[in-house]
């Protein structure tokens, strides 16, 4: 289902990850494979070969998540507030289901130390790649940790102001970049079912406050009422205070 793309000038990188994810090396494409990992000069690039997309591939210095950092604000960004950032400028917050990394370095660029935690070892090179590449002074505040978050959560001896939940569901509405990322991660990694059950997880290591985006119109998790809600166009924040 996955394989590593080999080229003549970044033979050594594609190797490299091969063994690393212990994926097979091809020196060109065949139509077994449903996604390909192929560096280039922009960095690692996730190919799927069944969606026409293009290639993904991570960028926090150029793009359009990147000027995103630059224009974010805490006042602006519903999320900063809907974790606390606007009471308590330095939160230790855990991104649960990072997916591309963009809520969490967001929440990073905004002053947070942040934890990513994903479970997708694909993400997690893609992500990794970015964030080596990344040369934003918030990078140093950045911790990745390949892991299911069910596990993480239940067995960390760490300690953290916000966790921070954004499950993979059917009924995400966004913009059209946003769209193809999250086609990619749909593809990936699916809905996530076990939502409910980690949203228990986090409540249970008893952080300042667990914060959980759905769709605007979905049932909370656990059907558990949240202590407020951020309400937006097309979704809302629940958030849960410990």
């Amino acid at each position: 289902m996955y394989a590593i793309l080999s080229t003549p000038n970044f033979h050594n990188q594609a190797q490299q990850l091969a063994q690393q994810l212990n994926l097979p090396l091809h020196s060109e494409k065949s139509k077994d494979p449903t996604f390909y990992l192929y560096y280039n000069t922009h960095g690692l690039n996730l190919m799927a070969t069944h969606l026409n997309l293009g290639p993904l591939y991570l960028d926090f210095n150029h793009g359009a998540l990147y000027q995103r950092l630059q224009r974010a604000s805490i006042s602006k960004e519903p999320l900063a507030r809907a974790v606390g950032l606007h009471k308590k400028p330095e939160l230790t917050i855990c991104d649960a289901t990072a997916g591309i990394g963009r809520e969490g370095c967001l929440l990073t660029s905004l002053g947070a130390r942040v934890t990513l935690i994903e479970r997708s070892p694909i993400m997690v090179a893609l992500l990794k790649d970015a964030l080596t590449r990344c040369n934003a002074p918030w990078r140093d505040h950045v911790t990745l940790i390949a892991a299911d978050s069910r596990d993480f959560l239940a067995t960390t001896e760490e300690t953290f102001d916000a966790i921070y939940l954004d499950p993979m569901f059917e009924a995400h509405s966004h913009k059209a970049q946003v769209k193809k990322e999250m086609q990619y991660l749909q593809a990936l990694i699916g809905p996530e079912e076990d939502a409910d059950a980690l949203l228990t997880v986090a409540i249970n290591l008893k952080p300042g406050r667990v914060v959980v985006k759905r769709p605007l119109k979905a049932r909370s998790l656990l059907d558990k009422k949240p202590n407020f809600v951020l309400s937006l166009a097309a979704y809302r924040f629940d958030v849960y205070l410990s």
